[in-house]
């Protein structure tokens, strides 16, 4: 048997302290990505059905606005008419958006990505999503703790389409010369 002794310098220990404490810290404030369930109800009244929608997550959802830009989203097949729950100060294209955490919600369609979205596993349409009417719209939604969750959606606004999976996703917004997202880059996080 061959002893070899390691000499562990404080350098060294600090080093590995401030990776387990980064690491610590990044499982910590990303809990909020993580999806622990969801409850979908479409209901139907007088020839129209609407949707509610209700999100636990692993940890608090942050509301103060510096978290970055993120959300969560209702996936329909085909990646249009998408229902999503989303911050991303200072970005404001939104009527709707709540001044001091930025959440509000849309309708809006996916692509696949561009050159200016590699990575991400999807893009914004952006064109077709602001000519969709849905995309400003005021639904009530409310976050707190570790839930959030949407009602009464119409669901001719998502297309009469089914919610096939719901979401967690960053959004990484490309802004252009006059600072207004030319491009808006969805990398999903967690699936449920």
């Amino acid at each position: 048997m061959i002893l070899k002794t390691i000499k562990i310098t404080p350098l060294a220990v600090a080093f590995g302290i401030c990776i387990v404490a980064t690491n610590t810290y990044a499982a910590q404030t990303q809990g909020f990505l993580t999806i622990k369930s969801t409850e979908i109800e479409v209901k139907s009244t007088a020839g129209s059905k609407t949707l509610d929608l209700e999100i636990k997550t692993a940890a608090p959802i942050p509301l103060d606005g510096k978290s970055g830009a993120f959300g969560y989203a209702a996936l329909s097949d085909g990646g249009n008419n998408l229902l999503v729950l989303v911050t991303h100060l200072p970005i404001d294209d939104s009527s709707y958006e709540n001044p001091v955490n930025g959440f509000h919600a849309h309708v809006l369609d996916l692509t696949e990505p561009g050159a200016a979205c590699a990575g991400a596993n999807f893009e914004v349409d952006l064109e077709n999503s602001g000519k969709n009417k849905a995309f400003d719209a005021d639904y009530k939604w409310q976050a707190k703790g570790n839930e959030i969750s949407v009602k009464n959606v119409p669901v001719a606004d998502l297309g009469d389409a089914g919610v096939e999976s719901v979401v967690s996703f960053t959004l990484k917004p490309v802004l252009d010369a006059n600072k207004k997202p030319a491009h808006l880059c969805v990398t999903v996080t967690h699936q449920n």
